[in-house]
């Protein structure tokens, strides 16, 4: 007799962990997404990776942390960026970093994932709002005119 192969059948959730106060502002300026980013980067001693879905009215849908690297350096790939952002029905993302050095001047690995990063989110129809990386201040990729361009 013949065995039948069978595939599994999965079922994708999200978990919520807890929620970040924001106060229902749209997040549309660098200064806000680094306020809301400082809630979980405070004290951070080594780079962290987060991801910010957002509808197209720029209104937080959902926070994650995509990496958590070393002092210098965070690794991701775009599936796991986007992940997330698909699972929310995200129209868009708005990419966050730190440098635990405080020095918010990206270097040129935060501009090459950047522009990839922007490059998946155009196939994908999910637009890179910002890249901001914060430290003792912040940087912002769209207010520099390095995105969308």
């Amino acid at each position: 007799m013949e065995r039948q192969n069978y595939v599994p059948l999965v079922r994708l959730t999200m978990v919520k962990e807890k929620e970040l106060p924001y106060g229902g502002k749209r997040i549309n300026e660098p200064e806000l997404v680094a306020e809301l980013a400082g809630q979980i980067l405070k004290d951070a001693d080594r780079e962290y990776l987060l991801v910010i879905s957002v509808d197209a009215r720029s209104k937080p849908l959902a926070v994650e942390i995509v990496s958590i690297g070393t002092v210098n350096a965070s690794l991701a790939e775009p599936r796991e960026i986007f992940k997330h952002s698909i699972l929310n029905n995200a129209a868009g993302i708005i990419l966050i970093h730190n440098h635990p050095s405080g020095d918010c001047e990206p270097s040129e690995a935060d501009r090459r994932i950047t522009e990839r990063i922007e490059k998946g989110g155009s196939l994908l129809g999910i637009e890179i709002f910002d890249h901001v990386i914060v430290g003792d201040g912040y940087y912002s990729f769209r207010e520099s005119g390095e995105l969308g361009v």
